[in-house]
């Protein structure tokens, strides 16, 4: 029988990091098939950090594309860009899963301010508006572009012949890619990382939708192994 086609949506190489980790059972179960609709590129803004108290990662490709921490404060979304922060001389914080999270956190907390929020040219959560209403001064810099792209003919083919594929989906901006660029939506089991891009797939055919019971990579995979019902797939 053919096995089911896993297209892997990140860019380049976080859709590497995804299928390295996942576990033998499913790499046997599966034909992967790499086709990112999205790429992270360099923007010509420089973080100048003269006046701020700290600053705020939503993402580790800010932290990428960002200044050195040299011992500056940080407050981050996610372990993941957490430990990034701190490898690039942050001393950084968690502060939250998500951006509600971490509003929710500084909003009590109450940092020093002014804040900077060092982030892509497209961003969900307001992050640096909502905190300056709740009187933390914020500003946010764009320091990478997230440059959308089509999919790669293997995963066109997949997908007009029928095949089964399974296909995770980390951001309304890719799901939205995907669903307008896709030939065929209607034997794919999508995997979306929240609720937010959930939604960006309403009315999508599709034969089944899962939600990742929280915003990470490893939920993701998580969703992959136990939400997917593996004894009725090929």
């Amino acid at each position: 029988m053919t096995k089911p086609v896993l297209i892997l949506t990140r860019p380049a190489p976080a859709a590497q990091r995804f299928a390295d980790a996942l576990p033998d059972p499913i790499l046997r179960r599966v034909n992967i098939v790499f086709s990112p609709l999205m790429q992270i590129v360099a923007t010509d803004a420089v973080a100048d950090l003269t006046g701020y108290a700290g600053v705020i990662f939503s993402s580790a490709n800010g932290v990428a594309h960002g200044p050195k921490g040299d011992g500056r404060t940080a407050y981050c979304v996610g372990n993941k860009t957490t430990q990034a922060a701190l490898a690039n001389g942050w001393q950084a914080q968690m502060a939250g899963r998500d951006a509600d999270h971490l509003i929710a956190t500084l909003g009590q907390i109450r940092p020093t301010a002014p804040l900077l929020h060092v982030g892509g040219t497209y961003q969900r959560g307001d992050i640096a508006a909502r905190l300056t209403v709740k009187g933390l001064r914020t500003q946010a810099i764009a320091v990478y572009d997230q440059t959308l792209l089509r999919l790669s003919a293997q995963a066109q083919s997949a997908l007009a012949g029928g095949a089964l594929c399974i296909v995770p989906l980390f951001s309304p901006r890719t799901a939205t890619q995907f669903i307008t660029d896709a030939a065929d939506t209607r034997h794919v089991i999508a995997l979306a990382l929240s609720g937010a891009v959930a939604d960006s797939l309403h009315g999508v055919p599709l034969k089944g939708l899962h939600i990742a019971t929280e915003p990470t990579a490893g939920s993701m995979r998580l969703a992959l192994e136990t939400a997917v019902d593996w004894d009725s797939l090929p």
